[in-house]
């Protein structure tokens, strides 16, 4: 298997410490090579501003993981675990973040538009000023999250539990929502702009 070039910003620790296997003897001599222009990444699950584009995650435990300003545009962290993991500014459009676990998580200001949410766990995530444009949440828990200031326009919101969640001045124009999706007694989907579908 090729690996790609994407991932010169990681060491081998940090490789091992995601559960992810080395490289073959092939490819390590041209990731060392490339570890030695790139930042230092110590003992653990830490990545900060680590190009991850296109990686394939999934499952993986990234628990509490720094992965501030990470770059994981097109990523599979399908079913993986970054609860309470650091994703501020992250750029995560177009992962695949289905059934993955980020409770408690980090996420402010990071780019989720276009990204696959659906029956992910956000319950209790911070994603203010987030963009989750055109992302699709259908099933996600999302219960006391603050989306204060996020980006939800044309969001697919079907079936997803957005009880105790902090919504103010979240743009959530065309934002699709139905009757499984779970929203606070007092809060009017209409006056902002969401679309209901049967």
């Amino acid at each position: 298997m090729a690996w790609p070039r994407s991932w010169g910003s990681l060491s081998l620790l940090a490789l091992w410490g995601m559960g992810i296997p080395a490289p073959p003897a092939s490819a390590q001599l041209e990731l060392e090579a490339q570890l030695g222009r790139s930042q230092v990444v110590l003992p653990g699950r830490d990545c900060p501003a680590c190009d991850l584009t296109g990686a394939v995650l999934a499952g993986v435990d990234l628990r509490g993981a720094n992965l501030k300003e990470a770059i994981l545009k097109q990523a599979n962290l399908q079913a993986a675990n970054l609860s309470q993991a650091i994703l501020n500014l992250a750029d995560l459009r177009g992962a695949n973040l289905s059934s993955a676990d980020q409770g408690g998580a980090f996420l402010w200001e990071a780019d989720l538009s276009r990204a696959n949410l659906q029956q992910a766990n956000l319950t209790g995530a911070n994603l203010q000023v987030a963009n989750l444009s055109e992302a699709d949440l259908r099933g996600a828990v999302l219960a006391g999250a603050d989306l204060t200031g996020a980006n939800l326009r044309q969001a697919d919101l079907r079936g997803a539990d957005l009880r105790g969640a902090f919504l103010e001045e979240a743009d959530l124009t065309g934002a699709l929502y139905n009757a499984q999706t779970r929203l606070d007694p007092t809060f009017n989907p209409k006056t902002r702009g969401m679309v209901f579908v049967k």
